[in-house]
């Protein structure tokens, strides 16, 4: 199935388990859809990454539940760590920009 990118974001986020703060790190996320998808509905997957580099506790991420990274525009986004190089899984998609939202 082919992929169309609809946003890429990457700035410094913050990496939480449950309300705790565990570290500020580096993101990339790449927001994308399946086509062909019914006109009813598109399906939409995000990928991403952070950055590990000499975090002792990504062996400790790697089997967390709970994890949240809250991005420099103030979403957060439920996760878990799916590789050793910082590929994360991230659940439930990407919600609306708050700069989109209407008030």
């Amino acid at each position: 199935m082919a992929k169309q990118t609809i946003e890429v974001l990457s700035g410094v986020g913050e990496i939480y388990a449950g309300e705790r703060l565990l570290r500020s790190t580096t993101y990339h996320l790449e927001v994308s859809s399946e086509l062909p998808a019914p006109l009813s509905s598109v399906a939409t997957v995000v990928e991403g990454s952070i950055d590990i580099t000499g975090m002792p506790e990504a062996v400790v991420l790697a089997g967390a539940d709970g994890l949240t990274l809250r991005l420099e525009d103030g979403r957060t986004v439920p996760f878990t760590l799916g590789s050793t190089l910082g590929r994360i899984n991230v659940h439930g998609g990407l919600p609306p920009s708050p700069r989109y939202s209407s008030r």
